[in-house]
């Protein structure tokens, strides 16, 4: 049995990863036809079933980049990891089983997205494009640590009349219309949304993981309180979770490095499948509900659906391409924003907000197939600076770290979270403090 595990979560095995890859569309298309289609239709969601050739071409195109991961050795395939499973396969499975949408768009969409993992997946594996990055001269640790308590106390100062707590679990209506109510004062009020992405996103994790490694817990436990305040003004519930997700995947990290490295994604990927059709032969229909729009509808499949909004909206309805004036910086000077409403509600049509990854915002909808061409290039040439700059610490502690950013590059446009929500400010942390989770004298050469 020890065997045939150690087989079965193996990421340096080839045949391993198919039967891996495999395993998990196949369960997806199923959950989605049984239950994101079944239940969600009406929201505008396809499904219509693939021929046999199409369903062959299908696996192929879904499975060939992942022939290409070797398991986590550096950031990039950290990140690449979870798009593939979260964002890639969704993205070849919309193009598969949506109505109306043409053999061109499929084949020509699916094979550049495809030769894009490819290339992310092979990052760190030959000569690297830039050489280890070290701002000089170094911040002391104390400037950070500074740092983040003016800027929480600014923020505190500037959203004191609008704080509340609470109960995440029973008052979940007064949260959404408390949330509502400061997101619209935050955007009255810019610096507030980029303070608050500064330091959910970089200035908190990169401190909780240093003081974690040093054992300093009244600091820790300073650090959870503070995501407890910025839980106060937006209300999120990603908010609440972090500080405790972050500090139990530390100590398993730490604990079980290895499992980590070489079987992290069968871990995800099975646990996901086995709970997806569970969920879809549940028969009972409230509690099938309630897993099946966390489990399925809200994280396997979320882009799955969102995918086709966007390829609805602007390959097959022929709606002109944003050329990135849905970025503020961008459409002040050109004026080009061709919508009368946001993105997100443009491409829904206003029934709901479709905010999507960045294939899709800064990809898609900026210029097609082009689109995402140039910005799975960028995005290449920013993993190849993330592994470039982070080669002084632990892969261990980097994964933490870079957590609260994982969640916004699933979500959001690249720009938005280089520049609202922390990233840029995480990458001058990292490449210019001296601190104590500083692997200095055991470099890691990825």
């Amino acid at each position: 049995m020890k065997r045939i595990l150690g087989f079965i979560f193996n990421a340096e095995n080839m045949l391993s990863r198919i039967i891996c890859a495999l395993i998990y569309i196949v369960i997806y298309n199923i959950a989605f036809k049984g239950f994101v289609y079944r239940l969600f239709a009406y929201m505008g969601i396809d499904y219509i079933d693939m021929t046999a050739g199409k369903f062959i071409v299908w696996v192929i195109l879904s499975i060939v980049p992942f022939l290409f991961y070797r398991g986590l050795r550096n950031l990039s395939s950290f990140f690449t990891l979870f798009l593939y499973i979260l964002v890639y396969i969704p993205f070849a499975h919309a193009l598969f089983t949506m109505r109306n949408i043409s053999p061109l768009t499929t084949y020509s969409y699916g094979g550049v997205f495809c030769m894009i993992f490819i290339f992310l997946f092979c990052i760190g594996k030959g000569q690297r494009i830039f050489k280890d990055i070290i701002i000089e001269p170094q911040i002391p640790f104390n400037w950070i640590q500074g740092a983040a308590i003016i800027l929480t106390v600014v923020l505190v100062a500037m959203s004191i009349n609008s704080m509340h707590f609470v109960n995440v679990f029973t008052q979940s209506d007064m949260m959404y219309q408390l949330r509502a109510e400061n997101s619209e004062n935050a955007g009255r009020i810019s610096l507030l949304a980029y303070i608050k992405g500064w330091l959910f996103g970089g200035f908190y994790p990169f401190l909780l993981v240093n003081y974690l490694s040093e054992r300093k817990w009244m600091k820790t436990t300073s650090t959870i309180v503070a995501y407890f305040i910025l839980f106060m003004i937006d209300m999120q519930k990603l908010t609440f979770f972090m500080p405790f997700a972050l500090i139990i995947l530390y100590f398993f990290i730490r604990k079980e490095k290895e499992a980590i490295s070489n079987k992290l994604h069968a871990l995800i990927m099975y646990s996901l499948s086995i709970a997806s059709i569970f969920i879809v032969f549940l028969k009972d229909e409230v509690l099938q509900l309630v897993l099946g729009f966390i489990v399925v509808l809200r994280t396997s499949a979320v882009a799955g659906w969102l995918s086709q909004y966007y390829l609805r909206f602007f390959c097959i309805n022929d709606n002109p391409f944003t050329y990135y004036s849905h970025i503020n910086i961008v459409n002040v000077i050109t004026n080009g924003y061709p919508f009368s409403q946001p993105l997100g509600m443009a491409v829904a049509y206003g029934s709901q907000n479709a905010n999507a990854n960045f294939f899709l915002t800064d990809g898609l909808a900026a210029s097609g197939i082009f689109g995402i061409l140039l910005i799975g290039i960028f995005f290449y040439l920013l993993m190849h600076i993330i592994n470039s700059i982070s080669y002084r610490y632990k892969i261990s502690d980097l994964l933490i770290i870079f957590l609260p950013t994982l969640s916004y590059i699933l979500n959001t446009s690249i720009f938005t979270t280089l520049l609202s929500n922390g990233l840029l400010i995480l990458l001058l942390i990292i490449a210019g403090t001296s601190c104590p989770i500083d692997n200095r004298q055991q470099i890691v050469k990825e």
